[in-house]
């Protein structure tokens, strides 16, 4: 197994990324030496050298650098457009007639609309950037599980070989004590419970909330999920893997299920983004054409990996009190067959899909959910079936 360097968060696979980044520390030293960021403008002129190509960093540390100098840079402009520009916009309002002055005031909402969109698209553009992180983590968790197996194949092939080798057989009585307890084979205990796959090790690593991975081949949707304890069941609702706010949140699941040993009904949430982030795909399957296409999704937990095929796609809302029809959002155990099959009827009344639905008692199921604004508090949400192996 190859060595691996560490500075900080970061992870080199070999000595020369590892030297580069030690070199791009060492300019970073140098230009917090010579220079205050925190000056009005310094920011600015830091991100333009590094970008013209007049600053070179060559390891992840120098990107990591030009990501901060970007935010420093969008304070400063923040700052500036508090101050120079909003005096400036004032000054010259005064000196407007009143129908120049209208003008001027819908011209400024057309400039805030527009940093409010190009904010939006940075937000975005970085919580994309964070999931891939993530997938490539994955990803690279996976490849090495992979080789290291393959190694331990060729280690075994190699001693198979010595082995054919003849050995001559000895037989006698060991009768020291000490030297027979010395031969004894050694038990090495097994920890007790399903083991983690080797892929989402590093990931439940960093954050044990982390249970599983769903993915839905042809849309967005592919993305880790999270899970909080009863106490906080809505906590990644505002949040990201890290814990963080963040307004896109995470797709979580329902805190009171049990994935490891799979409750009737799995029910998993995401917020439905403008941007098309987390579950803002999901109203793509309103079109039966594209459900038709997009059956098939994948959700793997920490301990097995899972296909399901989506059989219904429904439109409700928040259930009012006093309602006798059970939410498909509390729908977790059946208990009986009788209230499974009566749960099903439910759903076959909210789908929008033709045709029945071939579910039965005993089937695993899992149930995606997101807003959607066809009515007030309205819900879209999909009813996979777990294909059995």
């Amino acid at each position: 197994m190859s060595r691996v360097y560490c500075i900080g968060k970061f992870q080199f696979d070999s000595y020369e990324k590892y030297q580069e980044a030690l070199d791009d520390i060492e300019k970073i030293r140098y230009i917090s030496k010579k220079m205050d960021i925190n000056e009005p403008g310094v920011a600015q002129r830091l991100y333009s050298l590094i970008r013209e190509g007049k600053i070179i960093f060559k390891s992840v540390i120098g990107d990591d650098y030009l990501l901060y100098l970007s935010d420093m840079v969008a304070e400063d402009y923040k700052v500036i457009s508090r101050t120079s520009f909003t005096g400036r916009i004032t000054r010259k309002l005064k000196q407007l007639s009143p129908g120049q002055v209208i003008g001027a005031i819908c011209m400024a909402g057309a400039v805030v609309c527009f940093l409010i969109f190009l904010g939006s698209e940075y937000h975005d553009q970085q919580k994309t950037r964070e999931l891939e992180k993530l997938k490539n983590d994955q990803e690279i968790s996976a490849a090495s599980d992979w080789l290291s197996a393959r190694f331990i194949d060729v280690l075994n092939e190699e001693r198979g070989k010595e082995s054919e080798e003849p050995v001559m057989a000895q037989t006698g009585t060991v009768e020291n004590e000490i030297y027979g307890a010395d031969l004894a084979q050694e038990t090495k205990e097994e920890p007790e419970g399903p083991q983690i796959l080797p892929e989402y090790q590093e990931l439940h690593s960093k954050n044990s909330d982390f249970i599983g991975w769903l993915t839905i081949a042809g849309t967005k949707i592919d993305y880790p999920v999270m899970q909080a304890v009863p106490e906080s069941s809505d906590f990644y609702l505002r949040r990201n893997f890290d814990g963080q706010e963040d307004i896109n949140g995470s797709i979580f699941l329902d805190s009171r299920n049990d994935y490891e040993n799979q409750d009737d009904n799995l029910i998993i949430y995401g917020h439905n983004m403008k941007s098309g982030l987390m579950f803002g795909t999901l109203k793509d399957y309103l079109d039966e054409a594209f459900w038709k296409e997009h059956k098939t999704l994948a959700f793997n937990t920490l301990y097995e990996k899972a296909e399901y095929e989506i059989v219904a796609v429904c439109l409700s809302k928040v259930s009012q009190e006093g309602e006798e029809v059970l939410p498909y959002y509390d729908f977790i155990n059946a208990g009986n067959e009788e209230t499974f099959n009566r749960y099903i009827e439910n759903i076959k009344e909210m789908n929008i899909i033709k045709g029945d639905i071939n579910v039965a008692y005993g089937d695993k199921l899992l149930t995606l959910s997101t807003c959607n604004s066809y009515t007030e508090d309205g819900r879209l949400f999909l009813v996979a079936k777990k294909r059995m192996p």
